[in-house]
């Protein structure tokens, strides 16, 4: 039995509009499934829960889009459960990561073939995440973003739009890092950004050499530039020009705790969860994805 976790709102619509053609095709394979719409902030995680527990649950399956992901896979990893994902959000970076199709019959193909593999997840307190965090400016965006109805009327430009409402408010500040027992001191800080995956934030190739399965954690740094010129850096973080850039710095990791001189909002998979200080560690091949 699989089991599909659909967000009918993500991408604009596209969750209930993709579970449609989903569910065509599934009836036509006379494949057995059930399938439960999410509600509200933190429903997928309740249900996930619950699937996970079941013995005739086989695969779990989320509809919608990475923050879909990540409470999804928050409710059922450790069941050893493999976990398939249909994307239907603004910017799918678990997909995109993981050459996962973007035409829903042609993911649930890949998700029938049964074919799985393990990946890297990411622990912080008693919850995961699959693909990034985001402390500082990029998540001040997300929690912009995220209170405002931009996804829903702007789709994918929501975070542009973000980016230039908040660029010259921001106070930058200082970044305090424990890599591994090693400390490092970012000054005059505008993000940090810690990936599971290259991708980020619907493409940004801002941690290219970031690996789901090589037990490390990936950490972007970006400090020191004026707004005009963090802006004229946002669109070679694209195509993973920006390594380069002296204003921005790397390391890897398999833990890191996050401090600052004050309080930064952090996101997790595009999904506010908090404030810092915040402490993340790699949680090697606990994921088995199809």
């Amino acid at each position: 039995m699989i089991s599909f976790i659909v967000n009918p709102n993500a991408g604009k619509g596209k969750g209930a509009q993709h579970w449609s053609e989903v569910e065509k095709k599934l009836t036509s394979l006379s494949i057995p499934y059930q399938v439960f719409y999410t509600e509200s902030k933190g429903h997928a995680t309740v249900i996930a829960k619950l699937q996970a527990i079941r013995t005739d649950v086989d695969k779990i399956v989320a509809i919608g889009g990475d923050g879909t992901v990540h409470e999804v896979v928050n409710g059922m990893w450790k069941s050893g459960i493999p976990f398939g994902y249909i994307p239907a959000g603004t910017g799918n970076d678990f997909a995109l990561s993981n050459q996962i199709p973007m035409q829903p019959v042609q993911a649930l193909e890949r998700i029938l073939d049964n074919q799985t593999r393990s990946i890297d997840i990411l622990s912080f307190g008693d919850q995961v995440a699959v693909c990034n965090f985001g402390v500082g400016f990029d998540g001040e965006v997300a929690e912009l973003v995220t209170k405002s109805n931009w996804k829903k009327r702007f789709g994918s430009l929501a975070y542009a739009l973000g980016v230039l409402r908040n660029i010259t408010r921001y106070q930058k500040t200082n970044l305090y890092f424990t890599i591994d027992g090693t400390e490092v001191t970012i000054s005059d800080a505008w993000l940090a950004a810690i990936c599971n995956l290259p991708t980020y934030g619907g493409g940004m190739r801002i941690c290219p050499e970031a690996d789901q399965t090589d037990g490390l954690l990936d950490v972007a740094c970006v400090r020191g530039l004026s707004p005009l010129r963090l802006l004229a850096l946002f669109p070679l973080v694209y195509r993973g020009a920006h390594v380069n850039n002296p204003a921005v710095s790397f390391y890897k990791g398999k833990s890191i705790q996050i401090a600052a001189d004050r309080e930064l909002v952090i996101h997790a998979d595009g999904e506010i969860i908090g404030k810092t200080p915040i402490e993340i560690e790699i949680l090697p091949k606990s994921l088995q994805i199809l």
